[in-house]
């Protein structure tokens, strides 16, 4: 067997073969070259395979899975398989500059940390490139601070950004499989409790939102992902009462709009109990008595007014 590589690079995927060759030819481009790609199909049904059969690379290891299990399971596989000291991860629709592994590793080597993330540039469906990163931002970095909130602390957990030892992640049991769109924030928590990571101050890597996130049934994923990872990690807001309070508003507002009523209104209740003066609470709560139908139609009004707004 060859020698293991200093850096395995985990990238799964899922029927995106019109964007997996800039993912892939972004990581494998990078100024830092010992390293290892893992691609894991999640069992495309596109032309995912036949597109990973013509590449010809040496550092390219492709997992074939039958069943689709979700990007948790993928990173999961693709863990079991990796032999590099740090292990890092793309997403297929994301796309690495080619200095973004270089940096992270002279980062960890200078540092003596074991964890390091790297800032990044999201394109926006506007048309509008965000600067995701900065000193300050990463001086305020709290994982804890949950999901939905404004301010600066949520983005940078995205797994693109990561280099970690392996060693750590696989101590920790890797990513929790019955999470389905969080996963990467779980597991972040899980490494925030261990040890803080280092964080550059420079865009790295590129988030591409160019094609919309819309608004669909995928959001009720997330509300029973975050009542999961909300009980799984009580003790750490168990003194947070504002983060309990956006918490329960996230679960809430999601459910109202996907369930029939009056499912959400406990949780938003809750939450105005905690900020009885916020407008999106109430709002969110009348939403709950229009039914799931009206009330979808009317966030996806809302939010088409806002882009309008904002351009």
């Amino acid at each position: 067997m060859a020698e293991a590589p200093a850096i395995s690079v985990i990238l799964p995927t899922r029927n995106r073969a019109g964007l997996l060759p800039r993912a892939i030819g972004s990581v494998l481009a990078q100024r830092f070259r010992d390293l290892e790609l893992i691609v894991v199909d999640d069992a495309s049904s596109d032309d995912t395979p036949a597109l990973l059969a013509q590449l010809d690379d040496p550092r390219l290891r492709v997992l074939r899975r039958e069943r689709n299990s979700g990007a948790a399971a993928a990173r999961n596989a693709g863990l079991a398989l990796a032999r590099g000291r740090y292990v890092a991860f793309q997403d297929d629709d994301d796309f690495w500059l080619l200095g973004k592994l270089q940096a992270q590793w002279d980062c960890l080597q200078a540092r003596a940390a074991r964890w390091c993330l790297a800032p990044y540039l999201r394109l926006e469906d506007d048309g509008r490139a965000s600067y995701i990163g900065g000193a300050w931002y990463a001086s305020q970095l709290d994982y804890r601070r949950g999901v939905g909130e404004e301010g600066p602390n949520w983005s940078l957990i995205a797994t693109p950004g990561w280099l970690v030892e392996r060693t750590l992640i696989q101590s920790l049991g890797g990513f929790d499989e019955r999470i389905r769109s969080w996963d990467d924030w779980e597991l972040g928590l899980r490494l925030w409790r261990q040890t803080r990571p280092e964080v550059l101050d420079e865009p790295l890597w590129v988030q591409d939102w160019l094609r919309g996130s819309g608004l669909t049934r995928a959001e009720r994923v997330r509300a029973n992902d975050l009542q999961l990872i909300v009980e799984k990690h009580a003790d750490l807001w168990a003194d947070c009462p504002a983060v309990q309070a956006q918490h329960a508003y996230v679960i809430g507002r999601i459910l109202s709009l996907y369930d029939p009523a009056p499912a959400g209104r406990r949780e938003l209740w809750q939450s105005l109990r905690a900020r009885p003066t916020r407008a999106l609470d109430w709002l969110a709560l009348a939403m709950s008595y229009l039914g799931p139908a009206r009330a979808q139609r009317l966030t996806a009004g809302l939010r088409r007014f806002k882009k309008r707004w904002r351009t």
